[in-house]
C-alpha cells in the first residue's frame, strides 16, 4: 500500500514537465531544489511508516526501510535533477 503511494508520488513528480517544448515554467519547475527537498521528506515520511508497519508485523525490512534517511536524499536529488534537465529542455537551451 504505502509502495504505490511512494510510486504516485514519484509519478506526480517525474510527470510534471510533460508539456509542449517551449512552454513557460511552472512552479515546480521553477523551484527545483524546494521541489527536491519536499520529494526527499515525503519519502523520508513514507519509508518511516512503512518501515514501522513492517516491523509490527515481523515482516523483513529492505534496504530503503532500514536507511530511510540515505534514500529520501537520493529520492531528492534525483528529482531536483530531473526538474533541472526538463527546465533546460524547455527554455530550450
Amino acid at each position: 500500500m504505502v509502495r504505490s503511494k511512494m510510486a504516485a508520488i514519484a509519478a506526480a513528480l517525474t510527470l510534471v514537465g510533460v508539456v509542449p517544448a517551449f512552454a513557460q515554467l511552472n512552479g515546480v519547475e521553477r523551484h527545483p531544489t524546494a521541489t527536491g527537498v519536499a520529494a526527499g521528506i515525503a519519502t523520508h515520511m513514507a519509508l518511516k511508516r512503512a518501515a514501522a508497519n513492517a516491523k509490527a508485523h515481523g515482516k523483513h525490512l529492505n534496504w530503503a526501510e532500514r536507511h530511510p534517511m540515505m534514500s529520501s536524499i537520493g529520492a531528492g536529488i534525483a528529482t531536483r535533477h530531473y526538474l533541472k534537465g526538463a527546465a533546460a529542455h524547455k527554455k530550450g537551451m
